[in-house]
């Protein structure tokens, strides 16, 4: 990977946090890609989620006399408490997280920290990534903003960091720095596989958000680029595993990340209107497709008066675009379908129709 300035780079101590829950056959590969990078200075964290199958015992196998390694049990929780036991037994200046489906390429950390030693006053560094199938072949090159559709709104880097604007470049890599919070109440921007951030940064952030079930991510991420300015290098440095049965991006989960998201925007709108630098119209937009997400999630889900509720909502928060209103057809449609059937067999078993 470019952009390796070896010499230059900024010092101190990584932790690496990686959550696991029953990854026994891939999170060695997780832990291997940490301990190939060519910044040596790391600790690798591996929090057990109350794994049952082999994960414990392929650890102790493995790497029981690596003293750069330790794997910490604890009763299962989530990924939030994980990733939030690693945060308390870290001890790096520096923190990084990595999921246990997922890997690092070489030169990841010495490219962000020196991303860092270039931008003092950034608390974090993050990057693109590739996306891989479960055999590790490669779907997309550069997944992050096809992930993470609050991209539309700032097509470039340069858009994103317009507000206090610093670039440089590392070898090959453009790096961006600057104040990125109004940004991101549209939307996650930030992958937490590919981020590196200051230990400060970290304090003031403090944990995960143990309540969400999964869509941890986005608020945490958020409340760091809350905190000061952050910095992006313009690298694939990951990659992200999809398509897994569990993964993030199984359906049964995107209800409730859809869900974590709409709740984070609607009290960021709420609450920190006044450090927001977004247009009203701009506002209005981004709270009426993240209503319309839960709609489409539910509608997936055939929770089609959920779906119909969410909808609605979407028109009402920005009843200028009817770009949403097939959508709504679409859930009422669904609905009267619905409705006639169950009607036909409450009918045909001799109950009088629902009124």
């Amino acid at each position: 990977m470019p952009g390796a300035e070896n010499r230059q780079a900024t010092r101190g101590l990584v932790s690496v946090i990686i959550p696991t829950y029953n990854r026994a056959k891939l999170v060695g590969a997780a832990v291997e890609s940490v301990l190939a990078q060519d910044y040596r200075d790391v600790e690798v964290l591996v929090i057990n989620d109350g794994s049952t199958d082999e994960t414990a015992s392929v650890m102790a196998k493995t790497y029981g006399s690596n003293p750069k390694v330790r794997c910490i049990p604890k009763a299962n929780g989530g990924v939030s408490s994980a990733r939030n036991l690693g945060l308390r037994e870290s001890r790096g200046e520096f923190i990084a997280f990595l999921d246990a489906d997922d890997v690092w390429l070489p030169g990841k950390l010495i490219l962000q920290l020196e991303c860092l030693r270039r931008f003092p006053e950034a608390g974090m560094v993050w990057t693109d990534m590739a996306a891989v199938d479960g055999g590790g072949r490669i779907l997309h090159e550069r997944y992050l903003h096809k992930m993470y559709s609050a991209y539309k709104y700032y097509p470039t880097s340069r858009e994103l960091f317009a507000h206090g604007l610093r670039e440089t470049r590392i070898g090959g890599v453009e790096a961006f720095c600057g104040d990125i919070f109004s940004p991101m109440a549209l939307g996650n921007l930030v992958h937490t596989s590919t981020v590196l951030l200051r230990r400060e940064r970290v304090n003031k952030v403090g944990l995960f958000n143990e309540g969400y079930e999964t869509g941890e991510d986005y608020p945490y991420h958020l409340k760091t680029c809350k905190e000061g300015p952050v910095a992006y290098a313009d690298a694939v440095t990951v990659r992200y595993t999809i398509g897994l049965a569990d993964a993030l991006t199984a359906s049964d989960k995107l209800i409730k990340i859809s869900l974590s998201f709409l709740s984070t925007l609607e009290q960021t709108l709420a609450f920190d209107r006044d450090r927001l630098t977004l247009s009203p119209a701009l506002m209005r937009e981004a709270l009426a497709d993240a209503y319309a997400w839960a709609g489409k999630e539910h509608l997936e889900a055939g929770l089609i008066r959920e779906a119909r509720a969410f909808f609605i909502k979407s028109i009402r928060a920005n009843p200028r675009d009817l770009s949403r209103m097939k959508d709504l057809i679409k859930t009422m449609l669904s609905l009267g379908v619905r409705t006639r059937i169950a009607g036909l067999m409450r009918r045909s078993l001799g109950k009088p129709p629902k009124r």
